[in-house]
């Protein structure tokens, strides 16, 4: 509640101000206390209370001002009404006589108009020390004014001189016009102490130091994180020059009022402490203001940075692998990491291109994990899994009921989520012709528009894109965009299948044979020379993944400490699924058939269709049967309608 202190001089008009505020102004969040004070009572008086609002009238908000220079005092105005009033009460009293007008302020009161109003003789003396009232009473009488009009101070005076005096009354409606501006003035208090509060809520609550320096170089705030980050010795900071209580601030706070132009991410050793600080001036129209310091530790820094490494982690949002994961002794792999090894170190868009299971992604990974995105987030999409009616949602996100069954408070897109990261766009041959425009705007423009959504989104990701085809066959064949194509394929790395790096093979399968050791208990040491040799001239047509497929399913069939031929055997040409040994796996899949009649004995569409059968309509197992992946399957059986 505020607290406003109204001061008359008479009590009858402390009986027209408790009327009037009890009828028109009262209300629960203000207390006015009324009360009768002479002007001379002013400087003796004590009072306990704390007041927000003083209002006064004349001489009287005068001294009021001077006792209580730091709360705002509201002067009730002597209006030409109260003025004409005092003067017809003059003139009925005294006759028409020359009658002198003393009041604290004259800008408001016409001497001519009051002069024909009234018939008489009007001058208008302005006093603003109560001091000189006296004085100012002797001036007007050897000036042949025979009647003094003015406050009680200014009647006391004259009556002490035998002079005639009438005393200016205040009306109602001067009562009504200082109310209205105490409420008006109350509303910008409360707004104002809002605000301080807000601001020091906010500076106070804050984990990093904030130090407010004017441009005269005095500091005006210290939040509670800099005195404890920076002891001075004295808590007392305010007022002080910043150059003698935070020295090692003061150079470039300085060169920051001087120009104008932040400074950020400064690192300063300060007291046994790295300090990342920034300068920012706070301008008012073209002139530095002063100077807003923030500063935390670097060690906190570095902590933050863990924690949002931790959650991104827990969302999904994180790269895994890096380029030692990339297990490889040929020679053509090996020029191929180290072109990625190169990629990463600039923030180009870059196209991968492989046949399905080659390790795509996990090149993607590495790069992102290499390149100074590396505390960012690692968004992978996979295009051909998206439906093409959600690619526009999932990728640009919606605002809250941008459409019917849409999530409530809206939907953040894979776009948004990579920001200051990497977005790898898998499979990127796969989304409609009719659609890449829109993602061709997204890459162009680096900005997103979320569906229902008036306003665009700036996004910073750096997009890494995979294909298993022939992007630039599919633009002469007009199913994709050439300006697309250009837009993505800056920088290429091309990863061969596992069938021309036959020396990656044993190192792979060893690798994973030793995951799967671990997941399932088995102590399987390695294979026999037979063995061996059927898996290195085995044609792999899924590649790496199809590699570790057969991995786990030795695996889990092996009882041995080897693995041998015959097990091998099994499970390379798995007979329960596929007529033929040589059927699927050798050649099918790869276009290589030995003659037409096994072409026609054993097609895609039959292979497909048999695992189907076999695992129960399962899409899942039926592409680990045939050595695929999910996405992979989906789309041959879309190509071949299979329902």
């Amino acid at each position: 509640m505020l607290k406003v202190l109204l001061v008359v001089p008479y009590p009858k008009l402390e009986e027209t101000a408790k009327r009037i505020y009890s009828k028109h102004f009262e209300r629960r969040d203000i207390h006015m206390d009324i009360r009768v004070i002479q002007a001379e009572e002013i400087e003796k008086m004590l009072w306990n209370e704390t007041y927000d609002l003083i209002i006064g009238r004349g001489h009287t908000a005068t001294l009021l001002l001077k006792r209580e220079p730091f709360v705002p005092v509201l002067e009730i105005p002597i209006t030409g009404y109260d003025v004409m009033r005092a003067l017809i009460l003059a003139k009925e009293r005294f006759g028409p006589e020359k009658t002198a007008v003393i009041v604290s302020s004259s800008y408001n009161h016409d001497e001519g108009v009051l002069s024909f109003l009234s018939g008489m003789d009007v001058m208008i003396q302005e006093v603003s020390d109560f001091n000189q009232v006296g004085e100012a009473v002797r001036e007007c009488v050897e000036k042949g004014y025979r009647t003094i009009i003015g406050g009680y101070s200014v009647t006391s005076a004259a009556a002490s001189q035998s002079v005639n005096a009438v005393t200016i009354e205040t009306g109602e409606e001067a009562i009504i016009q200082i109310m209205h501006e105490a409420v008006r003035m109350i509303q910008t208090i409360y707004q104002e102490r809002e605000q301080r509060s807000t601001y020091e809520t906010i500076t106070q609550s804050s984990k990093e130091g904030i130090v407010y320096v004017d441009n005269k170089g005095e500091v005006r705030l210290a939040n509670k994180k800099i005195l404890q980050m920076i002891l001075t010795g004295n808590d007392s900071v305010h007022g002080k020059r910043i150059e003698k209580v935070y020295p090692f601030f003061a150079p470039i706070c300085q060169e920051v009022i001087a120009s104008g132009n932040p400074r950020y991410n400064e690192l300063q050793d300060i007291r046994n402490n790295t300090l990342s600080v920034d300068y920012v001036p706070v301008m008012v129209g073209q002139k530095p203001a002063g100077v807003v310091i923030t500063c935390q530790t670097v060690k906190k820094i570095q902590q933050i940075e863990s924690q949002i490494r931790k959650k991104l982690s827990e969302k999904g949002l994180v790269a895994n692998y890096t380029f030692s994961a990339a297990i490889r002794k040929s020679d053509l792999m090996e020029k191929t990491v180290a072109i990625a090894g190169k990629y990463a170190r600039v923030d180009s868009n870059i196209l991968i291109v492989g046949e399905t299971g080659t390790g795509k992604e996990v090149i993607a990974q590495s790069i992102h994990n290499a390149s100074e995105r590396r505390n960012g987030p690692f968004v992978a999409v996979n295009c051909a899994a998206l439906p093409e009616n959600l690619l526009e949602s999932e990728l640009f996100g919606y605002v809250d009921g941008a459409f019917t069954g849409s999530r409530r408070g809206g939907k953040v897109g894979f776009f948004e989520q990579a920001h200051r990261g990497t977005l790898f766009l898998d499979e990127i041959s796969e989304i409609p012709i009719n659609f890449q425009g829109k993602l061709l705007r997204v890459l162009q423009e680096r900005q997103v528009r979320r569906i229902g959504d008036d306003k665009v989104i700036d996004v910073d990701a750096r997009i890494i894109a995979a294909t298993n085809k022939n992007l630039r066959q599919m633009v002469q064949d007009k199913e994709f965009r050439q300006d697309l194509l250009y837009r993505i394929d800056v920088l290429e790395i091309y990863i061969p299948p596992l069938r021309e790096r036959k020396e990656d093979i044993l190192p792979l399968f060893y690798e994973f044979l030793k995951e799967y050791n671990n997941r399932f208990g088995k102590d399987i040491s390695g294979c026999t020379a037979k063995a061996r040799e059927l898996l290195i001239h085995y044609n792999y047509t899924g590649n790496v993944r199809e590699l570790r497929n057969i991995a786990e399913r030795v695996a889990v069939t092996c009882e041995e400490k080897q693995i041998d031929e015959r097990l091998m055997e099994t499970a390379l040409y798995p007979a329960d699924v596929f007529s033929s040994r040589s059927g699927f796996y050798g050649n099918a899949l790869s276009g290589k058939r030995e003659s037409e009649a096994e072409e026609d004995e054993i097609s895609e569409r039959d292979s497909i269709l048999e695992a189907l059968q076999k695992t129960g309509g399962r899409k899942g197992a039926a592409a680990g049967l045939l050595g695929m992946d999910r996405s992979t399957l989906w789309r041959k059986m879309k190509f071949y309608e299979i329902k």
